[in-house]
């Protein structure tokens, strides 16, 4: 009848909640902001690999790209470089890092640049100062993914 099948759907639509409610108590997933000068190279390009890799290795973590001192638009050659490498760019403009980044994070990486007093004074922001930025799409972009790639790692060994 109707309502056996509505009941059924509705314990079904309990289950999937509460399973999810579960997995998420569990582990939090972590919230990554990358933070470079200008919030167009370096933090979009760690923010292309963070996401498109978590999601590689089952992980619903997240990540996003902020600036110390935005530009308007996103570096051409970063978006070039990432296209190249069959990554979807991501979604937004440069934008300063805020409060609410600051509150929201579980992890602020600083690519080349010094966090603003509240991020640093966070207790959550940590330091890639060896990413080249004079030497081309490829040398930056190896030294970010090597250093994503680490802290994905040290992720997925706390979900453990």
């Amino acid at each position: 009848s109707f309502e056996d099948v509505h009941m059924t759907l509705m314990i079904t639509a309990l289950a999937v909640a509460l399973a999810i409610a579960g997995q998420t108590a569990a582990a939090p997933n972590a919230r990554v902001v990358f933070v470079c000068e200008h919030g167009a190279a370096k933090s979009l390009i760690a923010t292309a690999y963070f996401n498109k890799l978590a999601a590689e290795r089952g992980l619903p973590d997240r990540a996003t790209f902020r600036g110390v001192a935005p530009q308007e638009n996103l570096s051409v050659g970063a978006v070039a470089g990432l296209r190249t490498d069959g990554l979807a760019i991501p979604d937004g403009k440069p934008t300063a890092i805020g409060a609410n980044d600051v509150k929201g994070a579980t992890q602020i990486f600083a690519i080349g640049c010094t966090l603003p007093a509240a991020a640093a004074a966070s207790g959550k922001g940590r330091d890639w100062s060896d990413v080249p930025d004079d030497k081309g799409y490829g040398p930056m972009r190896d030294a970010i993914v090597a250093h994503v790639r680490a802290l994905l790692d040290e992720i997925q060994q706390r979900k453990q």
